[in-house]
């Protein structure tokens, strides 16, 4: 862990060893599987939805897709519509890492996406910064972002790049451009490793070349004590650890209670 921290701090990101055993990441990413498909049948859902079609063919490297092609890029709110995801957003691991970052244990989420390069066409990403952006940020950097890589990532499948050490440059409004290329990392991992973002740092990636997808959940966290100066909000935005432990005590609760009621009315015969 303190590797990781110094790392964070010299850097602007750092890269985990994986957190999750090969059982795990079999189970959530067949709980992303049927997000995805959920998400093409679901308006509700595919309003919170960024598909491939909505994408600009630049960031596929010309690539063209059809109006038809249902390819997920970005799943907004995944713990609403996906709840069971929950349980591999507040690992130990993580919080542990965030907390030590934040420098608190009253850390906060602010939202959580899937982010997804699908298998050749998914679409790279622009060089930027996570802070400030409009859609849910801090009235200050004081912010992190937490990337689960389900699938790890590699150069072919367009692992995220980061300029290191951009987050001490105190212009973090500035766009990226003639820097030296040394000094650009990519953060290739194994499947089930974190990688934490800083708020300030340069960041992007290429399009998925590769037959294989790149699946990230991706959480911003923050303080309690730093409010919000965005109005967006989502199914878990401010909520603490302990509330989300809370949700999921009464997921499990539930879903006990409709396996009990499941049982007595297959054994009651009238």
């Amino acid at each position: 862990m303190i590797s990781a921290i110094e790392a964070y701090k010299t850097d602007g990101y750092c890269v985990t060893e994986p957190a999750f055993s090969a059982h795990e990441l079999g189970r959530v990413s067949a709980l992303l599987d049927h997000a995805c498909e959920r998400a093409v049948l679901d308006k509700t859902m595919a309003d919170s939805c960024v598909f491939e079609r909505d994408q600009p063919k630049e960031k596929r490297g010309g690539i063209e897709v059809g109006c038809e092609e249902n390819a997920v890029f970005i799943i907004g709110d995944i713990p609403r519509f996906c709840p069971e995801i929950l349980p591999f957003i507040v690992t130990d691991e993580i919080v542990t890492l965030v907390s030590e970052l934040l420098q608190t244990t009253d850390v906060v989420t602010h939202f959580a996406n899937l982010t997804m390069k699908s298998p050749k066409i998914g679409s790279g990403i622009n060089w930027h910064r996570d802070y400030p952006n409009r859609f849910i940020s801090p009235v200050s950097p004081v912010m992190v972002r937490t990337m689960i890589c389900i699938d790890g990532m590699t150069d072919a499948t367009g692992a995220t790049c980061f300029l290191k050490g951009s987050h001490h440059d105190p212009d973090y409004s500035a766009a990226p451009g003639g820097f030296d290329e040394s000094d650009v990392a990519i953060a290739t991992c194994a499947p089930g490793s974190i990688v934490a973002v800083h708020p300030l740092i340069l960041h992007g990636g290429g399009p998925n070349k590769a037959a294989t997808p790149r699946r990230n959940i991706v959480i911003q966290w923050g303080r309690k004590d730093v409010p919000l100066a965005t109005n967006t909000r989502e199914s878990i935005t401010g909520k603490t650890v302990s509330e989300l432990q809370a949700c999921l005590q009464k997921q499990s609760f539930d879903r006990t209670k409709e396996q009990v009621g499941q049982q007595g009315r297959a054994g009651f015969s009238p």
